[in-house]
Order: structure tokens, then sequence, then C-alpha cells
């Protein structure tokens, strides 16, 4: 019993690694997006994101609720790549 609280009350290394990826990820893709069209007509605002990346925000801050134990390293590795792919796809959509 011990040593299963012990398991479930630290985060392995890749599932940390993977978090912190995307949500430097999203903050360089935001940054850009932003400065990008700071001299344009329709300027990116954090504002903007928000309101329009917001399923993304409550997706990056899921990610730690991932359970290690239940789904696996290779599932999570997976959901954390197909979620920075979104991020991706939404940001292009954004600036267009």
């Amino acid at each position: 019993m011990y040593e299963m609280s012990i398991l479930c009350r630290y985060c392995p290394f890749y599932k940390t690694v993977g978090m912190l990826q995307n949500m430097i990820a999203f903050y360089d893709m935001a940054r850009h997006a932003v400065e990008a069209t700071a001299q344009a007509e329709n300027k990116i605002t954090w504002a903007i994101i928000r309101e329009n990346l917001g399923d993304i925000l409550y997706k990056l801050s899921s990610m730690k609720f991932k359970d290690p134990v239940k789904d696996g390293e290779a599932k999570i590795k997976a959901d954390y790549a197909q979620l920075n792919e979104e991020m991706q796809t939404a940001f292009r959509s954004l600036e267009d």
C-alpha cells in the first residue's frame, strides 16, 4: 500500500516533459501571433486567443490529470502530441 501511494504522488518525467513542451509551445505560438499581427489591421490579442482557443487552454490545464498507471506512457505521449498538433492548427487558422 505504501508503494502505491508513492507512485501516485509523483509525476513521471516523460509526463512532466510532455506537459512543459506543450505549455512552452502554446506560449511561443501565442507570442508569435501577437507580434506578427501587431502592425496589422486585424491584430491578435490575448483576449482573441483566449476567446478562440478556450478549448485548447482547457486541454492544456487538463494535461495534469492524465493517469500514468491507467493510461500508460505511450497513450499519454500520443495525447500530448495530438494536443500539440491541435494547437498548431488552431494558431494557423487564427492568423489566416
